[in-house]
C-alpha cells in the first residue's frame, strides 16, 4: 500500500440554530421533538476529551483488494492527530497531522510525506476541517449548516441540513438521543460518507464512546470503499506520546 492509502485511512478513522417544521413517519411510534431539543441532547453527549489514545482492529476493502490492520491512535485536543499502521506487528506507516500540517512515513516503500493541511482537503475534498476530524474520532456530530430540520424516521429521530453543495443527516436513537448514523452526501461533486456508530460503552468518566463505527465512502475517483474499526483500551485526559521522526535516507514524495 502507498502512503496515499495511508493517509486516506487516517483519515476515515478520525467524519445550529433555527428550528424548522418537525416530521413524523408514517407507521413511527415515536413523538417528535424540536430540533432544539435534539441538538441539545447531541451535545450533550458528546465525548469531551483533552487527550485520548486507543488501540483499533481495521478493515479496509475496496472494488479490487481488502486489508485488515492494527493501529495505535492519539490525539491531544485542537494540537495534533497521531496513528501508526501494523500488520502481523510490523509496522507499515505513521502519521501525523496538525491543524496546519500533514506528515506520513511510509516505511513499505521508504518514502515519507510532508504537505500543508489543505493538501489532504483537496485530494479527499474534505468537508471538514482538522477540528471536525477530531471530532469524528471521538464519534462527535460535525454540523455544516446553522439551518437544521428535525423530524422522524421509523423508531430514530433525525436532523438535516443542507448547504449550498452538501446535504447531511443525523440518525439518533431514542430515548438516550446517541447519535447512531451519520450521512454527508456532496451532490455537486457526487460524493459521499455514511457512518455507523454501535457498541456504545461508557468510559471512566461515564462518557458514552461507540467501540465499532463502518464507514461506506463512494466518489468517481476511488470508487465505492468501506472501512471498519473496532476500538479497544480507550484512554482520555491521559498524556500520550506522539513520537515522529522521519528516518535517515527516507525519499521526501511530491
Amino acid at each position: 500500500m502507498k502512503y496515499t492509502t495511508y493517509l486516506l485511512l487516517a483519515l476515515l478513522v478520525v467524519a445550529t440554530a433555527s428550528c424548522k417544521n418537525m416530521r413524523k413517519a408514517q407507521g413511527s411510534s415515536l413523538k417528535p421533538k424540536s430540533e432544539k431539543v435534539l441538538t441539545k441532547k447531541l451535545l450533550e453527549n458528546s465525548v469531551s476529551a483533552t487527550w485520548f489514545g486507543a488501540r483499533a482492529k481495521i478493515s479496509y476493502t475496496d472494488e479490487y483488494s481488502g486489508e485488515t490492520f492494527s493501529a495505535n491512535i492519539r490525539m491531544k485536543k485542537d494540537s495534533a492527530i497521531w496513528m501508526n499502521f501494523k500488520k502481523f506487528s510490523i509496522e507499515g506507516a505513521r502519521i501525523l497531522l496538525t491543524p496546519d500540517s500533514i506528515f506520513v512515513i511510509d516505511r513499505i516503500n521508504n518514502e515519507y510525506l510532508a504537505k500543508p493541511f489543505s493538501y489532504a482537503q483537496q485530494e479527499y475534498s474534505l468537508p471538514v476541517g482538522f477540528q471536525g476530524l477530531q471530532a469524528l474520532l471521538l464519534g462527535n456530530p460535525v454540523f455544516f449548516s446553522k439551518e437544521t430540520e428535525a423530524g422522524v424516521d421509523s423508531t430514530q429521530y433525525t436532523l438535516a441540513q443542507k448547504t449550498d453543495n452538501l446535504n447531511a443527516t443525523y440518525w439518533l436513537d431514542d430515548p438516550t438521543i446517541l447519535l447512531r448514523r451519520f450521512l454527508v452526501d456532496d451532490f455537486r461533486n457526487k460524493r459521499s460518507m455514511d457512518v455507523s456508530s454501535s457498541d456504545y460503552r461508557q468510559l471512566e468518566d461515564k462518557q458514552q464512546f461507540s467501540y465499532l463505527r463502518s464507514f461506506n465512502l463512494k466518489s468517481p475517483d476511488l470508487g465505492k470503499m468501506r472501512v471498519d474499526i473496532e476500538f479497544s483500551k480507550i484512554e482520555i485526559n491521559t498524556p500520550q506520546e506522539m513520537k515522529f521522526e522521519v528516518p535517515k535516507g527516507y525519499k521526501k514524495m511530491d
